[in-house]
């Protein structure tokens, strides 16, 4: 994979990240335990996905851009 394109799907991945963080905050009032459970365990599996077969497979071919690496670069 070539160096551009991993930063590219890194950077957009931490944007994907914001709005899912932005997203969860935003279910967490729902009253509705049930149905606020549904959509949380929803999330936390998407948040898996893109971890495994996303981030994961990006970051075997650049090591450095891992995002949770404090020596990896801010985009």
């Amino acid at each position: 994979m070539k160096r551009e394109v991993a930063e590219t799907i890194i950077k957009t991945m931490k944007k994907v990240d914001f709005a899912i963080d932005e997203l969860d905050k935003a279910i967490r009032p729902i009253e509705d335990e049930q149905e606020r459970k549904k959509m949380l365990v929803f999330i936390a599996n998407v948040i898996h996905d893109l971890h495994v077969k996303i981030t994961l497979p990006v970051v075997q071919h650049h090591p450095d851009l891992h995002p949770d690496v404090p020596s990896s670069r801010d985009y």
